[in-house]
């Protein structure tokens, strides 16, 4: 992990996350003065894992990853560009059960606990940004609750339904942001499990599979398939 210096890094930070995107640009600046820019490489973990610290990923993605008591490893999501990392632990006071690591080479700013304490009473804004970043997840976390009863071609394909793309003469073309490992622990699913979901989708004549990239042939059909 490397800490970066340099006053036009940290205002850079700061005015391209929407957490910050109602201040003022003189007000964005004072916020910056107590973010300090954070690099990871890829697979590298954030060091400060506890409550000391807020996160906000300024570019690249992180992922956050639980283990189980048994060693097995889960995904619990992906933070990209504007979301925010750890603001649970500063809201409760409570230390995360998950570890914070690059899922690409990534850039964040990072906020000690009692700089950002005196932000948010000096701008109550940031302490808002913060309950929608919870609130957003919650609504996320109770939509993939309704999916765990669905199959995983169902759960596959609305993923693959939310996911952003491109319009093609064959189609809507999406990337899949991560290995098919973590998808598969995403969709709460095996790798082997999540092979065969989409090899499915491809027989029916649903998306054309090239690698990470996936052409949906039949949004209607995938619609289908991810209400049943």
């Amino acid at each position: 992990m490397t800490i970066e210096a340099g006053e036009s890094s940290h205002h850079t930070c700061v005015r391209r996350e929407p957490i910050f995107a109602r201040h003022t640009p003189e007000q964005q600046d004072a916020v910056g003065a107590f973010a300090h820019p954070v690099r990871l490489r890829a697979g590298e973990r954030l060091h400060d894992g506890g409550v000391g610290q807020l996160f906000v990923v300024h570019t690249g993605a992180v992922r956050l990853v639980r283990t189980s008591p048994g060693g097995r490893r889960h995904l619990e999501r992906v933070a990209g560009p504007g979301e925010v990392v750890g603001e649970h632990a500063f809201l409760t006071g409570q230390r995360p059960d998950h570890a914070v690591e690059a899922a690409e080479d990534a850039s964040l700013c990072a906020f000690a606990h009692a700089d950002l304490s005196r932000l948010v009473a000096r701008y109550p804004a940031i302490g808002l940004g913060m309950l929608r970043s919870l609130s957003e997840r919650l609504a996320d976390a109770e939509r993939r609750l309704a999916l765990a009863a669905v199959d995983v071609p169902g759960r596959l394909a609305s993923h693959l339904l939310d996911l952003p793309g491109e319009a093609t003469p064959d189609g809507w073309r999406v990337t899949l942001p991560w290995p098919k490992k973590a998808l598969a622990s995403w969709l709460a699913t095996t790798p082997e499990s999540l092979s065969r979901a989409l090899a499915r989708l491809g027989r029916d004549g649903l998306v054309r599979v090239d690698g990470d990239e996936i052409t949906l042939l039949d949004p209607d059909g995938l619609e289908g398939l991810a209400s049943r």
